[in-house]
Order: structure tokens, then sequence, then C-alpha cells
């Protein structure tokens, strides 16, 4: 699984990457399973989404969902990544519980959905997702594989937050308050981002390196108990 060769003359520049990490492992893969695959993305950001919890005042949770999304674009590229995150979004503002919320479990008539969360104080977040999955596929695809996929999850984790600024600064929503949009809507979640963005980075760079042997192990071992 090597990237193309750096240009002529330019050592410093990465090798573009001629398909994403999912078609590396997968050649063979068709439409079906790669929307299989978006689907298994979209499970994962909902599983991290479940795990959250809320500072005091604040009513933007802290989730797992960051690394989600990440994974999502480092694995399957900058198209299905965020095709997964828009899949992940629009089955949320169908009214199923995919949100963290204050109840995370409850369903809701789609415009109780899109009031609650796509219009409300996370919206601005939650369109975030589509934007990292999308920074962090391409710039994976760019080249940015194995150690250096650190570089494309910061990106893309730190560009989440573009939406979500201009979102809380335009809305009306009574939080953050006045001069503080940054320090209560961006900086209070930047450690935690760090793990995730790590643990992002990591996963991909186990994947790129070792995913090859890890599928077979995982057949073989179905095979075995066939």
């Amino acid at each position: 699984m090597q990237a193309n060769a750096p240009a002529h003359g330019m050592p410093w520049a990465l090798g573009r990457v001629d398909r994403p990490l999912f078609d590396t492992l997968f050649p063979g893969a068709n439409t079906g399973h790669r929307v299989l695959a978006s689907a298994v993305f979209i499970a994962l950001i909902f599983a991290c989404a479940k795990a959250r919890f809320y500072l005091p005042e604040n009513p933007t949770p802290i989730t797992l969902q960051t690394f989600g999304v990440l994974l999502t674009g480092s694995v399957m590229g900058w198209r299905w990544g965020m095709g997964a995150a828009l899949g992940y979004i629009a089955l949320g503002a169908l009214g199923l519980p995919m949100f963290a919320s204050s109840d995370p479990w409850a369903f809701r008539t789609p415009v109780e959905a899109w009031n609650a969360a796509i219009t409300g104080v996370t919206g601005g977040y939650i369109i975030g997702f589509v934007v990292a999955a999308g920074v962090t596929g391409f710039l994976s695809q760019m080249g940015f594989v194995r150690s250096s996929s650190l570089w494309a999850t910061a990106l893309g984790g730190l560009l989440l937050y573009v939406p979500a600024l201009i979102w809380l600064s335009v809305g009306n929503f009574g939080w953050p308050s006045e001069g503080k949009l940054f320090v209560d809507g961006m900086y209070i979640y930047m450690p935690g981002d760090l793990v995730k963005i790590l643990a992002a980075s990591l996963a991909t760079t186990v994947l790129w390196n070792h995913g090859e042997r890890i599928i077979a192990a995982v057949r073989k071992w179905f095979r075995g108990r066939a």
C-alpha cells in the first residue's frame, strides 16, 4: 500500500494516494460495499455520540464524535466520508436518536429533531462534521497517510470549529456570553479534541501499515469457526 512517489525535484512533496484507505484494503469493493462501509461508520459516529458529558452551564456536550468523524474521512476518503457524515445528519434530522442531547435515546418528529439539534446551539458543530470528514479525507488522498495522517486529522478537527463559531456568533442562543465565543465555544473542548485527533491518526496509521494483515487474520478466524 504505497503512495505515489513525490514529484521530481520536490523531495518535500507528498505522494498522492490513488484511492482512499478503504479501497486500498478492499480493492474489489463496489458501490454496494462502500454504502455498507459508510453505514458502519455512521453507526460508529452514532455510538461516539452516546459517550458524552456536559460541562457546567454549557449546552454543548463533550463527546467522542470528533474521533468517529475524523476516522470516517481518513478511511473512506473525502467523497464517501462526507457522504457518511451527511447520512448521519440526515438520520438525525428525521428524528432518530443520532445526536448527543439531554435525552440521547429519545425519538423525535423531524420538526422536533430539526429544531433541537440542527437549528439549535449545536447546529454549527454538526455541520462541522461534514467539513471535518471532507478535509481529512481530501488530505489523506493527497498523501497525508501513515505517520503524516496526524496533519490531516489535526486540520480536519480544527476546521470543524469554523461553522460552529460562525453559527454561534450569528445565532441568538444566549450562549456563549459576550466576549467568550472562543473560550466557551472552542478552547474548552481543545484538550479532549487533541486526544481524539491523536487517536484517529493512530488508528489510521495502524490500518495503513497493518490493515491487510488484520483483515486476513479476521477472515482466517471466521473460516476456522465456520
